[in-house]
């Protein structure tokens, strides 16, 4: 079997070494040595300040809590991204208003989220995703939240060392929030990290992540538990000193695949502009046609290699479709024609031949037609 993804781990010697120092200080939790260690390795490469928490679905709860904003006010999210986002906005109190996507970039379509907002006759935030690890047009997203005068988060679950116009994602917006759980390229197993260069929002979220106080038993917030154990941040230094090392091998791969199916018609690719990096967490392949993506999936599948469509809109999901109020034609058409396909460092040259062949089998014409008789 090919998998979709397979963490990168380190050499389990590198780990029980650090393991070894809790097990002498006997301090499992509550921001220890280990955890301070990976929030000045977190800060000192991303260039911003950053906080880590226990995962990056409460990093984003807390951080959207931390704003203030009153219960009930309008918040613009993407449909396609993973339902942690449209969780945490849920949490908090506020209304999520989906927003349709950029047909290239599969991120948040900047145009359709001033469109919503103009709609609705005033926003108080945005949630937007850098999907797959392709960084967000920040730009124009800022230029929309400032118009309303709205505050601006970053889902960047998938976003650990992607650049955009040479500035490494964690400093837009007001506050960025990361994913380390295993199937990032870089990992703590569970766990999450908050960035911003508000020093006040920073002060907060270290309030908020320890249940609202810092050691005198006395909440000044309404907090939760948001401590990343010591064992977690083990593994955390391990993986992500070699971050860069990791998305060189991931973007080896894409170029890879991409190689192996050129000139296959109808199959196009994510955007990512040559100026930026995507950490290409996951990689979507993108066909002509709902039919032709089926055939593709179904024959992987007999050759037991795993995909995935992903995502699958959030405004399509049980529990969110009292907020589908808007129609989101791009989010439908992407979702309907898109298979993510596997990727990770250990995957072989071998492996993604034999992933291409078979997709290159499923689209030939006469196979196709068989199928479809």
């Amino acid at each position: 079997m090919i998998p979709i993804t397979k963490p990168e781990l380190p050499p389990i010697e590198e780990y029980t070494n650090l393991l070894a120092e809790v097990w002498s200080s006997r301090m499992l939790s509550n921001f220890g040595p280990l955890a301070q260690r990976l929030e000045r390795m977190t800060t000192g490469y991303l260039g911003v300040e950053s906080r880590v928490v226990v995962s990056g679905d409460i990093g984003l709860t807390l951080t959207i809590a931390a704003l203030g904003i009153p219960k009930g006010a309008a918040c613009l999210v993407p449909s396609f991204t993973f339902n942690s986002t449209i969780n945490a906005v849920l949490w908090n109190g506020l209304h999520p208003v989906f927003v349709d996507i950029d047909p290239e970039t599969f991120n948040m379509d900047a145009v359709d989220a001033q469109r919503a907002a103009t709609e609705l006759g005033g926003i108080r935030l945005v949630v937007a995703t850098h999907v797959f690890g392709n960084p967000a047009d920040a730009d124009a997203l800022s230029a929309v939240a400032g118009e309303f005068g709205a505050r601006l988060i970053f889902d960047a679950a998938h976003g650990y060392g992607a650049i955009r116009d040479g500035v490494h994602v964690g400093g837009f917006g007001d506050a960025e929030v990361f994913s380390l759980s295993g199937t990032k390229p870089v990992t703590t197993a569970e766990g999450g990290i908050v960035s911003t260069r508000d020093p006040g929002l920073l002060e907060a979220i270290r309030l908020l992540r320890g249940y609202g106080f810092y050691g005198d038993y006395n909440s000044k917030l309404i907090g939760l538990n948001g401590k990343m154990s010591e064992l977690h941040a083990a593994l955390g230094l391990l993986t992500m000193r070699r971050v860069d090392d990791a998305l060189a091998v991931r973007d080896g791969h894409v170029r890879r695949y991409r190689s192996l199916l050129a000139g296959v018609p109808g199959l196009r690719y994510q955007s990512v502009r040559p100026q930026d990096r995507s950490t290409y967490k996951d990689f979507a392949l993108l066909f002509d046609s709902e039919a032709a993506r089926d055939a593709a999936e179904a024959m992987l599948s007999a050759q037991d290699i795993q995909t995935k469509r992903y995502f699958k809109p959030c405004h399509r999901m049980d529990a969110f479709r009292p907020f589908r109020t808007r129609e989101l034609p791009v989010t439908d058409a992407i979702h309907s024609r898109l298979l993510c396909v596997p990727l990770f460092e250990a995957l072989t040259d071998g492996q993604i031949e034999t992933i291409c062949a078979t997709i290159r089998l499923a689209l030939e014409p006469s196979v196709a037609g068989s199928r479809g008789a």
